[in-house]
């Protein structure tokens, strides 16, 4: 989305605010905590639950080590929006002993930098439910929340914003994760006053 998109508006000539509406390694995760019935408070509750199609947690599944797995996978999605560090370091000692003690798939899947969901997550998940999910997140064609807070938007983007991350978490949320990312419920995003509160949030 860019200044070029809408014309004559009062966005800066070169002004560039990227909507994440649905980013797959998040939304597949909410999804599967959901048909799965996954017990993890930790990350907020959505605006509704998603309709779960055939999908049904594993009868042999470990809940425990699951929820575990989960909220490891959960924090590496994150890491997506990590502001790139150009700084090379040595190994400290944990991954020193990583390195010493695991096999190479084990250290794989200890330190992969893959954002994506691992294939754990595949059996007992109905692929076409979490699609149809997926497809009542964006906003409809030429309706985008953005346009009705341009003067806000642009004081954002001047502060360093450059994409808004949206989630279908329940009410109003908003984090401004780090200088160039911010974090929005779907509630949140479709309301001009919330949504304007947002983008005044500071990393």
């Amino acid at each position: 989305m860019n200044s070029e998109e809408l014309p004559q508006s009062p966005w800066p000539q070169d002004m560039q605010i990227n909507v994440e509406e649905c980013w797959s390694p998040l939304t597949f995760l909410l999804f599967v905590r959901s048909a799965w019935h996954l017990d993890i408070d930790s990350v907020p509750r959505l605006d509704s639950e998603p309709d779960p199609g055939t999908s049904r947690r594993p009868a042999d599944l470990d809940v425990d080590a699951a929820v575990q797995r989960w909220l490891a996978e959960w924090r590496r999605a994150w890491t997506h929006f990590d502001a790139a560090d150009p700084a090379i370091h040595l190994p400290d000692e944990e991954t020193r002993h990583l390195l010493d003690t695991l096999t190479d798939e084990q250290l794989w899947a200890a330190t992969s930098t893959s954002t994506w969901p691992s294939d754990f997550w595949n059996s007992g998940i109905d692929d076409e439910a979490y699609g149809m999910w997926r497809t009542t997140m964006p906003a409809p064609l030429g309706a985008l929340p953005e346009n009705r807070v341009i003067p806000a938007l642009v004081t954002a983007w001047q502060g360093g914003l450059t994409t808004i991350i949206q989630l279908p978490y329940l009410g109003f949320f908003a984090q401004r994760i780090n200088r160039e990312h911010l974090v929005v419920s779907r509630t949140t995003r479709n309301d001009p006053e919330m949504l304007a509160q947002a983008l005044t949030l500071e990393a």
